[in-house]
């Protein structure tokens, strides 16, 4: 069964449609909380839950635009930005040592790809997560984001070159 039946069935009454929807985008939508919300795992689970609420809340509002699997990124893109709104930024000196402990290094190395991806403008951050993470085409990025697809693709390719050269910066 697509989605399309799904939310159709859902719409129906039957609750077993709306959790195989569930089933089938809710570890997909995790990742790209996660690594938009730069590796907080309890976010990254409220953003999850909060978008599937609103995605059921709101599905009678589904119009079949673009793919349910991107409406449903562009619900947890907002929940996304509104958490990290609502996220107070903590200080060093705060941390615990525990947390500064050194990490293995592929540990480290996805530590620093997402503390670099955080730190790039929202609409970067934005398309690139939902390029990557949310394995989106530019064509639905643009819809998720409200802008044009070419603008997706400029973004996107301004986003990898700021990596890049943050990347190259930190082993010069």
């Amino acid at each position: 069964m697509d989605d399309f039946e799904l939310v159709q069935g859902a719409l129906a009454g039957r609750e077993e449609d709306f959790e195989a929807l569930v089933e089938r985008h809710q570890r997909a939508l995790y990742a790209f909380a996660f690594r938009l919300l730069g590796g907080d795992a309890a976010a990254a689970d409220e953003v999850v839950q909060a978008a599937f609420v609103r995605c059921y809340a709101h599905l009678r509002g589904f119009r079949r635009e673009a793919s349910f699997r991107t409406w449903l990124f562009q619900i947890a893109l907002n929940q996304c930005r509104a958490a990290r709104r609502r996220r107070p930024e903590v200080p060093l000196d705060d941390v615990p040592e525990a947390q500064l402990a050194v990490e293995p290094a592929e540990v480290g190395w996805h530590r620093r790809i997402e503390a670099l991806v955080g730190r790039l403008p929202g609409r970067q951050r934005a398309v690139l997560s939902l390029r990557l993470f949310g394995d989106l085409p530019f064509r639905d990025v643009a819809r998720a984001e409200g802008i044009s697809e070419n603008n997706a693709k400029v973004s996107y390719h301004h986003a990898i070159a700021k990596l890049r050269r943050w990347l190259k910066e930190g082993d010069s």
